[in-house]
Protein backbone atom coordinates (compact mmCIF):
# COMPACT_ATOMS: atom_id res chain seq x y z
CA UNK A 1 0.00 0.00 0.00
CA UNK A 2 1.20 3.48 -0.82
CA UNK A 3 1.65 5.80 2.14
CA UNK A 4 2.73 9.39 2.25
CA UNK A 5 5.24 11.33 4.28
CA UNK A 6 5.66 15.00 3.56
CA UNK A 7 9.34 15.34 2.83
CA UNK A 8 9.62 19.06 3.38
CA UNK A 9 12.97 18.80 5.13
CA UNK A 10 15.41 20.11 2.54
CA UNK A 11 15.74 23.49 4.22
CA UNK A 12 15.61 22.13 7.77
CA UNK A 13 19.32 22.51 8.33
CA UNK A 14 19.31 26.06 6.96
CA UNK A 15 16.51 27.45 9.06
CA UNK A 16 18.03 27.12 12.51
CA UNK A 17 17.19 30.67 13.45
CA UNK A 18 13.54 30.33 12.48
CA UNK A 19 11.70 28.63 15.32
CA UNK A 20 8.39 28.56 13.51
CA UNK A 21 6.03 25.54 13.46
CA UNK A 22 7.17 24.95 9.91
CA UNK A 23 10.78 24.76 11.06
CA UNK A 24 10.02 22.08 13.65
CA UNK A 25 7.84 20.20 11.16
CA UNK A 26 10.59 20.20 8.51
CA UNK A 27 13.18 19.22 11.05
CA UNK A 28 10.98 16.36 12.27
CA UNK A 29 10.55 15.05 8.74
CA UNK A 30 14.29 15.14 8.20
CA UNK A 31 14.92 13.24 11.42
CA UNK A 32 12.21 10.68 10.64
CA UNK A 33 13.77 10.00 7.25
CA UNK A 34 17.11 9.51 9.03
CA UNK A 35 15.61 7.01 11.48
CA UNK A 36 15.80 9.38 14.45
CA UNK A 37 12.29 8.71 15.67
CA UNK A 38 12.60 10.13 19.19
CA UNK A 39 13.97 13.45 17.92
CA UNK A 40 11.38 13.55 15.13
CA UNK A 41 8.56 13.05 17.62
CA UNK A 42 9.92 15.84 19.79
CA UNK A 43 9.92 18.25 16.86
CA UNK A 44 6.44 17.26 15.64
CA UNK A 45 5.17 17.90 19.16
CA UNK A 46 6.82 21.32 19.18
CA UNK A 47 5.27 22.16 15.83
CA UNK A 48 1.83 21.16 17.08
CA UNK A 49 2.20 23.14 20.30
CA UNK A 50 2.85 26.25 18.26
CA UNK A 51 0.22 25.47 15.61
CA UNK A 52 -2.59 23.15 16.62
CA UNK A 53 -4.33 23.41 13.26
CA UNK A 54 -1.52 21.66 11.42
CA UNK A 55 -2.75 18.57 9.53
CA UNK A 56 0.60 18.06 7.81
CA UNK A 57 2.42 17.66 11.14
CA UNK A 58 -0.34 15.41 12.49
CA UNK A 59 -0.09 13.17 9.43
CA UNK A 60 3.68 12.87 9.70
CA UNK A 61 3.45 12.17 13.42
CA UNK A 62 0.78 9.57 12.68
CA UNK A 63 3.11 7.85 10.25
CA UNK A 64 5.81 7.84 12.93
CA UNK A 65 3.44 6.27 15.46
CA UNK A 66 2.38 3.71 12.88
CA UNK A 67 5.99 2.82 12.22
CA UNK A 68 6.40 2.21 15.94
CA UNK A 69 3.42 -0.15 15.89
CA UNK A 70 1.07 2.20 17.78
CA UNK A 71 -1.89 2.17 15.41
CA UNK A 72 -4.23 3.71 17.96
CA UNK A 73 -2.18 6.91 18.25
CA UNK A 74 -1.58 6.92 14.50
CA UNK A 75 -5.30 6.65 13.82
CA UNK A 76 -6.06 9.50 16.22
CA UNK A 77 -3.57 11.76 14.46
CA UNK A 78 -4.83 10.87 10.99
CA UNK A 79 -8.44 11.45 12.04
CA UNK A 80 -7.56 14.74 13.71
CA UNK A 81 -5.86 15.89 10.52
CA UNK A 82 -8.99 15.04 8.52
CA UNK A 83 -11.20 16.81 11.08
CA UNK A 84 -9.05 19.95 10.88
CA UNK A 85 -8.94 19.90 7.10
CA UNK A 86 -11.42 17.57 5.34
CA UNK A 87 -9.67 18.34 2.07
CA UNK A 88 -6.26 17.18 3.23
CA UNK A 89 -5.87 14.02 1.17
CA UNK A 90 -2.67 12.42 2.53
CA UNK A 91 -4.35 11.85 5.90
CA UNK A 92 -7.16 9.91 4.22
CA UNK A 93 -4.67 7.88 2.24
CA UNK A 94 -2.46 6.97 5.19
CA UNK A 95 -5.40 6.09 7.43
CA UNK A 96 -6.95 3.97 4.69
CA UNK A 97 -3.64 2.22 4.04
CA UNK A 98 -3.32 1.51 7.75
CA UNK A 99 -6.79 -0.07 7.71
CA UNK A 100 -5.64 -2.25 4.83
CA UNK A 101 -2.52 -3.32 6.69
CA UNK A 102 -4.83 -4.48 9.48
CA UNK A 103 -7.15 -6.34 7.11
CA UNK A 104 -9.99 -3.84 7.52
CA UNK A 105 -10.71 -3.41 3.83
CA UNK A 106 -14.28 -2.13 4.09
CA UNK A 107 -13.33 0.86 6.22
CA UNK A 108 -10.37 1.45 3.93
CA UNK A 109 -12.71 1.64 0.94
CA UNK A 110 -14.85 4.19 2.80
CA UNK A 111 -11.81 6.38 3.53
CA UNK A 112 -10.54 6.27 -0.04
CA UNK A 113 -14.03 7.01 -1.34
CA UNK A 114 -14.18 10.10 0.88
CA UNK A 115 -10.82 11.23 -0.47
CA UNK A 116 -12.01 10.70 -4.04
CA UNK A 117 -15.14 12.73 -3.34
CA UNK A 118 -12.82 15.64 -2.61
CA UNK A 119 -10.49 14.91 -5.54
CA UNK A 120 -11.79 12.41 -8.14
CA UNK A 121 -8.40 12.14 -9.86
CA UNK A 122 -6.43 11.35 -6.71
CA UNK A 123 -4.41 8.49 -8.15
CA UNK A 124 -3.09 7.08 -4.86
CA UNK A 125 -6.60 6.75 -3.46
CA UNK A 126 -7.72 5.02 -6.66
CA UNK A 127 -4.77 2.64 -6.45
CA UNK A 128 -5.33 1.80 -2.80
CA UNK A 129 -9.10 1.47 -3.14
CA UNK A 130 -8.54 -0.86 -6.07
CA UNK A 131 -6.20 -2.97 -3.93
CA UNK A 132 -8.77 -3.02 -1.12
CA UNK A 133 -11.49 -4.16 -3.53
CA UNK A 134 -9.18 -6.92 -4.75
CA UNK A 135 -8.63 -8.10 -1.19
CA UNK A 136 -12.40 -8.17 -0.73
CA UNK A 137 -12.78 -10.37 -3.81
CA UNK A 138 -14.48 -7.66 -5.89
CA UNK A 139 -12.43 -7.84 -9.07
CA UNK A 140 -14.87 -5.79 -11.12
CA UNK A 141 -14.51 -2.76 -8.83
CA UNK A 142 -10.80 -3.41 -8.39
CA UNK A 143 -10.18 -3.49 -12.14
CA UNK A 144 -12.14 -0.26 -12.65
CA UNK A 145 -10.17 1.60 -9.97
CA UNK A 146 -6.79 0.18 -10.99
CA UNK A 147 -7.43 1.04 -14.64
CA UNK A 148 -8.40 4.60 -13.67
CA UNK A 149 -5.28 4.88 -11.50
CA UNK A 150 -3.08 3.71 -14.38
CA UNK A 151 -4.67 6.23 -16.71
CA UNK A 152 -3.42 8.91 -14.30
CA UNK A 153 -0.08 7.32 -13.47
CA UNK A 154 1.20 4.50 -15.65
CA UNK A 155 4.05 3.71 -13.23
CA UNK A 156 1.91 1.96 -10.59
CA UNK A 157 3.42 -1.54 -10.48
CA UNK A 158 0.86 -2.81 -7.96
CA UNK A 159 -1.96 -1.74 -10.26
CA UNK A 160 -0.62 -3.78 -13.18
CA UNK A 161 0.01 -6.79 -10.98
CA UNK A 162 -3.37 -6.93 -9.27
CA UNK A 163 -5.25 -6.11 -12.46
CA UNK A 164 -3.42 -9.06 -14.02
CA UNK A 165 -4.52 -11.28 -11.13
CA UNK A 166 -8.12 -10.22 -11.70
CA UNK A 167 -7.78 -10.91 -15.43
CA UNK A 168 -6.45 -14.36 -14.64
CA UNK A 169 -9.46 -15.10 -12.45
CA UNK A 170 -11.61 -14.13 -15.43
CA UNK A 171 -9.41 -16.37 -17.64
CA UNK A 172 -8.55 -13.41 -19.83
CA UNK A 173 -5.01 -14.56 -20.55
CA UNK A 174 -4.18 -11.89 -23.17
CA UNK A 175 -4.97 -9.19 -20.60
CA UNK A 176 -2.87 -11.01 -17.99
CA UNK A 177 0.10 -11.20 -20.34
CA UNK A 178 -0.23 -7.56 -21.35
CA UNK A 179 -0.27 -6.26 -17.78
CA UNK A 180 2.58 -8.48 -16.63
CA UNK A 181 4.66 -7.43 -19.63
CA UNK A 182 4.01 -3.76 -18.82
CA UNK A 183 5.01 -4.32 -15.20
CA UNK A 184 8.20 -6.16 -16.14
CA UNK A 185 9.12 -3.41 -18.56
CA UNK A 186 8.92 -0.99 -15.64
CA UNK A 187 10.72 -3.32 -13.25
CA UNK A 188 12.47 -6.41 -14.65
CA UNK A 189 13.20 -7.51 -11.07
CA UNK A 190 9.51 -7.76 -10.12
CA UNK A 191 9.74 -11.36 -8.96
CA UNK A 192 6.03 -11.89 -8.34
CA UNK A 193 5.27 -10.79 -11.88
CA UNK A 194 7.92 -13.19 -13.21
CA UNK A 195 6.38 -15.99 -11.20
CA UNK A 196 2.84 -15.19 -12.32
CA UNK A 197 3.93 -14.98 -15.95
CA UNK A 198 5.63 -18.34 -15.60
CA UNK A 199 2.44 -19.91 -14.25
CA UNK A 200 0.39 -18.47 -17.11
CA UNK A 201 2.84 -19.86 -19.67
CA UNK A 202 2.83 -23.21 -17.86
CA UNK A 203 -0.98 -23.33 -18.01
CA UNK A 204 -0.68 -22.87 -21.77
CA UNK A 205 1.77 -25.82 -21.88
CA UNK A 206 4.59 -23.49 -22.96
CA UNK A 207 6.88 -25.32 -20.56
CA UNK A 208 10.17 -24.12 -21.98
CA UNK A 209 9.12 -20.48 -21.85
CA UNK A 210 7.65 -20.88 -18.39
CA UNK A 211 10.93 -22.39 -17.19
CA UNK A 212 12.75 -19.26 -18.32
CA UNK A 213 10.48 -17.09 -16.15
CA UNK A 214 10.75 -19.42 -13.14
CA UNK A 215 14.52 -19.44 -13.55
CA UNK A 216 14.62 -15.64 -13.42
CA UNK A 217 12.40 -15.67 -10.35
CA UNK A 218 14.63 -18.26 -8.68
CA UNK A 219 17.70 -16.18 -9.46
CA UNK A 220 16.08 -13.09 -7.98
CA UNK A 221 14.92 -14.94 -4.83
CA UNK A 222 17.22 -17.97 -4.46
CA UNK A 223 16.02 -18.68 -0.90
CA UNK A 224 12.36 -19.12 -1.95
CA UNK A 225 11.61 -22.83 -2.51
CA UNK A 226 8.44 -22.23 -4.53
CA UNK A 227 10.38 -20.79 -7.45
CA UNK A 228 12.78 -23.74 -7.57
CA UNK A 229 9.82 -26.12 -7.31
CA UNK A 230 8.00 -24.59 -10.27
CA UNK A 231 11.25 -24.42 -12.22
CA UNK A 232 11.75 -28.13 -11.64
CA UNK A 233 8.15 -28.81 -12.63
CA UNK A 234 8.50 -26.86 -15.89
CA UNK A 235 11.77 -28.62 -16.73
CA UNK A 236 10.16 -31.99 -15.96
CA UNK A 237 7.21 -31.25 -18.24
CA UNK A 238 9.58 -30.20 -21.02
CA UNK A 239 11.58 -33.45 -20.55
CA UNK A 240 14.71 -31.58 -19.45
CA UNK A 241 15.22 -34.13 -16.67
CA UNK A 242 18.76 -33.27 -15.65
CA UNK A 243 17.78 -29.61 -15.22
CA UNK A 244 14.63 -30.72 -13.42
CA UNK A 245 16.74 -32.79 -11.02
CA UNK A 246 18.91 -29.80 -10.14
CA UNK A 247 15.90 -27.52 -9.55
CA UNK A 248 13.89 -30.08 -7.59
CA UNK A 249 16.92 -30.97 -5.45
CA UNK A 250 17.36 -27.27 -4.66
CA UNK A 251 13.70 -27.05 -3.69
CA UNK A 252 14.08 -30.04 -1.36
CA UNK A 253 17.14 -28.44 0.19
CA UNK A 254 15.13 -25.27 0.86
CA UNK A 255 11.94 -27.01 2.02
CA UNK A 256 12.56 -30.65 2.96
CA UNK A 257 9.13 -31.06 4.59
CA UNK A 258 7.14 -30.30 1.42
CA UNK A 259 5.30 -33.33 0.07
CA UNK A 260 4.84 -31.62 -3.32
CA UNK A 261 8.57 -31.08 -3.66
CA UNK A 262 9.33 -34.65 -2.59
CA UNK A 263 6.76 -35.95 -5.05
CA UNK A 264 8.27 -33.92 -7.88
CA UNK A 265 11.73 -35.17 -7.08
CA UNK A 266 10.35 -38.72 -7.11
CA UNK A 267 8.85 -38.12 -10.56
CA UNK A 268 12.16 -36.78 -11.84
CA UNK A 269 14.12 -39.75 -10.51
CA UNK A 270 11.52 -42.09 -12.01
CA UNK A 271 11.89 -40.34 -15.35
CA UNK A 272 15.65 -40.81 -15.14
CA UNK A 273 15.20 -44.52 -14.39
CA UNK A 274 16.53 -44.21 -10.83
CA UNK A 275 13.93 -46.35 -9.06
CA UNK A 276 15.71 -46.47 -5.74
CA UNK A 277 15.78 -42.71 -5.23
CA UNK A 278 12.32 -42.31 -6.76
CA UNK A 279 10.92 -44.82 -4.26
CA UNK A 280 12.60 -43.03 -1.38
CA UNK A 281 11.04 -39.69 -2.39
CA UNK A 282 7.56 -41.16 -2.95
CA UNK A 283 7.66 -42.79 0.48
CA UNK A 284 8.72 -39.51 2.03
CA UNK A 285 5.92 -37.64 0.22
CA UNK A 286 3.36 -40.18 1.45
CA UNK A 287 4.58 -39.82 5.04
CA UNK A 288 4.48 -36.03 4.84
CA UNK A 289 0.94 -35.97 3.44
CA UNK A 290 -1.41 -38.73 4.60
CA UNK A 291 -4.13 -37.04 2.56
CA UNK A 292 -2.28 -37.79 -0.68
CA UNK A 293 -0.55 -40.97 0.50
CA UNK A 294 -2.57 -43.12 -1.92
CA UNK A 295 -1.36 -41.04 -4.86
CA UNK A 296 2.30 -41.44 -3.98
CA UNK A 297 1.90 -45.08 -3.04
CA UNK A 298 0.36 -45.72 -6.46
CA UNK A 299 3.38 -44.08 -8.10
CA UNK A 300 5.62 -46.20 -5.91
CA UNK A 301 3.85 -49.37 -7.07
CA UNK A 302 4.07 -48.24 -10.68
CA UNK A 303 7.87 -48.06 -10.57
CA UNK A 304 8.21 -51.27 -8.57
CA UNK A 305 5.80 -53.35 -10.65
CA UNK A 306 8.07 -54.14 -13.63
CA UNK A 307 10.89 -55.12 -11.28
CA UNK A 308 8.71 -57.66 -9.50
CA UNK A 309 7.52 -59.16 -12.78
CA UNK A 310 11.10 -59.50 -13.97
CA UNK A 311 12.00 -61.29 -10.75
CA UNK A 312 9.13 -63.80 -11.19
CA UNK A 313 10.10 -64.41 -14.79
CA UNK A 314 13.62 -65.22 -13.75
CA UNK A 315 12.33 -67.71 -11.19
CA UNK A 316 10.52 -69.80 -13.77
Amino acid sequence: MKKIILLAFITAGLAGCNRSPEFYFSRGNYQLSAGQQAKALENYNKALLLKRNYPEALTSRGLLYEGQGDRQKAGLDYRKAIELNPGYLPAYNNLGAMFMDGGNYRDAVKLFTEALSAKPDYSLALLNRGLAYYKMGDCASATADLSHALSLNDKFELAYYHRALCARKARNLPAVMKDLAALLQLNPAAVLARFELGKVLYSQKAYGESAQEFLKAAELKPAEPIYSYWLGLAYYRSAALEDALLAASKAVELKPDSFQVRGLLGDVYAGLGDRKNAAEQYKMAARLSPKYADLYNSRLKAIQGPARRTSRNRGR
